[in-house]
């Protein structure tokens, strides 16, 4: 049975919800995380932000009218099998002015190379064989995609939208590599992004800046070189990077 295609957060699976607020909650605002429990500060704190900016009393303008926050689910194992395949596609549309939720799109997929899920990836990603069994391909799923984006009006050119990720491994790796091995085009929209965890170093160093340029740890002075404390919020364009 193909899993449906979901438009609204009310039926979006509460853990792509958990990460997907997790992906972003180190530079939203509190309310964004209004209602999720503690186990979502367990997986900041697992991927090292800590605490998220609950002092913020405003939200600056943004650049982009939609942020799409992204987080693929893959086949792995100990050691890594080749080549890996998406096994779980969540995107979460989120309001550049408003923050919040307005729409989402999630479906499981079928992977061909290997589609048994071994032990170590069920208790890593907890997806169990039943839901990724007679799921679409990834063409059939990014197919959905194109129809959700356009049905969303993120394919509109006066409607700017980007892609948000914790880290570079969901787009610049795993995307294009099994598209790549599987003879199937990357999308443009799929081609830029904003990498939170790069922001939120780059705004970690911001924040340091006005106290002082050492960092005195024992004997050891770190030196943050001026150059290096540009400010890089969520309004700045993304580099669009080659494959």
């Amino acid at each position: 049975m193909i899993a449906p295609l979901h438009t609204g957060a009310a039926k979006f699976p509460q853990n792509l919800l958990s990460r997907s607020r997790q992906a972003v909650s180190p530079l939203f605002p509190a309310g964004v995380l209004k209602g999720f429990s503690s186990i979502i500060s367990r997986k900041l704190a697992s991927h090292g932000f800590g605490a998220s900016m609950a002092a913020m009393s405003s939200f600056p303008p943004q650049r982009y009218h939609y942020f799409l926050v992204l987080d693929f689910e893959a086949t792995c194992d100990k050691p890594q099998i080749h080549p890996q395949e998406i096994i779980e596609f969540p995107i979460l549309k989120l309001n550049g002015r408003t923050m919040e939720i307005e729409s989402t799109f999630h479906m499981y997929v079928q992977p061909v190379v290997h589609p048994q899920l071994t032990p170590f990836c069920t208790e890593l990603t907890g997806i169990i064989q039943g839901m990724v069994d007679g799921q679409p391909s990834l063409q059939q799923v990014l197919e959905r995609v194109d129809e959700w984006m356009a049905k969303e009006g993120l394919l509109d050119p006066s409607v700017k939208s980007i892609f948000v990720t914790c880290g570079d491994w969901d787009l610049k790796v795993m995307l294009p590599g099994q598209c790549q091995y599987l003879g199937l085009p990357v999308a443009d929209y799929f081609k830029q992004w904003i990498n939170l965890k790069k922001v939120f170093l780059e705004v970690a160093f911001t924040v340091l800046h006005p106290f002082s340029r050492r960092l005195r740890q024992g004997k050891m002075d770190l030196c943050l070189p001026a150059a290096s404390l540009h400010m890089h919020t969520l309004s700045a364009p993304a580099a669009r990077l080659p494959w």
